[in-house]
């Protein structure tokens, strides 16, 4: 089954995730995922999610209510557990974008109003200190609790009275800011494998990687084709890119020895694409791809070729797609 997460904003907006078949034919029995009853914590703008066993983190993007959630399996849907960590925990965690359950334990969520991806202890609920790569390069830097990957401008409308110290580009991440001086382009869709961290940098055109251990720079992947990079997926040992400013899907595969250095990608999908948001790899192999304002999810080969409308008409823009398979 097809699991798409939507923009969840305005009247119209579906705060919930969508359940397909594997034909793309909306679910009959639980087409929306998450139990809605009256004591389920109130959802507003869900972003990324990430499924971990039989749990269900899910990041609330809502400015004035970021926080992660977890849900918990209940037959064929999911019901509201509790709220792991909100912005009065971790002051940081403004509007969250993407989420990842990291085999250390820890929770890492890429935050766009800060521009910084953190590091978070769910069980108490408390930022893990900050990477220790910025405090040997800026001993005298002030950083927001948990930060892991900073942004390359600190001083952000919702960081608060005591700004970050701003860390250069290529350790910072780039931001672009729109006419009220909020960021329009920042830290977007975030992978945790392997004790690196990759980052897609939208406004910096690069997807960056990062040790999770020291919070170290390690390699970046650039190109003509990645621009305005924003999901990310990972299938085995191959993380795919979206690159939403060529419309273009690009593949790099992942070594057995850590990466190093300037990395390049190969493209799968040229430019065939019209503002992509979220993809995935279904149970055939083909790529599956979201478009956002067309509300609609495409179908292509492996190879990039195309194969035609998977799902039309989402009664919502889609944000974030996932193949589920059904258990048995």
């Amino acid at each position: 089954m097809w699991w798409i997460s939507y923009r969840g904003e305005g009247k119209a907006g579906v705060e919930n995730i969508g359940v397909f078949e594997d034909d793309g034919s909306p679910r009959k029995k639980h087409p929306l995922l998450l139990d809605t009853s009256s004591d389920a914590f109130p959802l507003h703008i869900a972003r990324g999610f990430a499924l971990v066993g039989d749990d269900l983190y899910i990041a609330n993007a809502w400015r004035k209510d970021s926080h992660i959630a977890r849900y918990r399996r209940h037959g064929d849907s999911f019901h509201f557990a509790n709220v792991v960590v909100t912005t009065k925990h971790v002051s940081a965690m403004v509007h969250p974008f993407d989420v990842e359950l990291g085999d250390d334990g820890r929770l890492y969520v890429s935050c766009q109003d800060t521009n910084t991806v953190l590091a978070i202890l769910p069980k108490t609920r408390k930022p893990a200190p900050v990477a220790l790569d910025l405090r040997k390069s800026f001993p005298n830097g002030n950083f927001l609790p948990g930060t892991l990957v900073a942004s390359s401008q600190g001083r952000l409308p919702e960081v608060g009275d005591r700004a970050p110290l701003d860390v250069p580009s290529p350790r910072g991440l780039e931001v672009v800011l729109d006419e009220h001086g909020r960021p329009r382009h920042s830290v977007r869709g975030i992978i945790v494998h392997r004790q690196l961290l990759y980052v897609a940098d939208e406004a910096g055109d690069v997807l960056k990687i990062f040790e999770i251990k020291s919070g170290r720079l390690v390699a970046h992947i650039k190109g003509k084709k990645l621009t305005k990079p924003v999901h990310l997926i990972l299938h085995g040992e191959t993380l795919y890119i979206g690159s939403a400013g060529t419309g273009s899907i690009l593949a790099y595969d992942i070594p057995r020895v850590a990466p190093r250095g300037k990395l390049k990608a190969r493209v799968v999908i040229d430019g065939k694409l019209k503002a992509p948001s979220g993809f995935a790899i279904g149970p055939d192999g083909d790529l599956y791809v979201a478009e956002r304002f067309d509300q609609r999810v495409r179908r292509f080969s492996a190879k990039g070729k195309k194969k035609g409308t998977f799902i039309d008409e989402l009664p919502d823009i889609p944000e974030f797609l996932m193949y589920v398979p059904d258990r048995a």
